[in-house]
């Protein structure tokens, strides 16, 4: 059983990929700033998949999906975990 799809990983790598080259570029390196420019990255991304495929915004196998969980709701979690960790330090 494959717990991820190419379109998730393919989004997960561009989005984390993009907001670490960005980070680098600006001399930042956070893990919080990484997560808050990776996490609506891939949830924009995804939802852009998804309605331009128009499929169902809710089913892993639609869109990008990691442990069967749709890339946009993961993005809003790294979102919210960005927030944390940005400002807990």
């Amino acid at each position: 059983m494959i717990i991820f799809n190419l379109v998730g990983i393919i989004l997960f790598a561009l989005s984390f990929g993009i907001a670490t080259g960005l980070g680098k570029a600006l001399g930042l390196s956070s893990e919080g700033l990484i997560m808050l420019i990776g996490g609506p990255l891939a949830t924009c991304m995804d939802l852009a998949y998804r309605k331009f495929v128009g499929k169902n915004w809710l089913r892993p196998a639609a869109g990008g999906s990691l442990f069967f969980i749709p890339v946009w709701i993961l993005g809003i979690v790294w979102s919210l975990l960005g927030v944390y960790y940005h400002t807990s330090k």
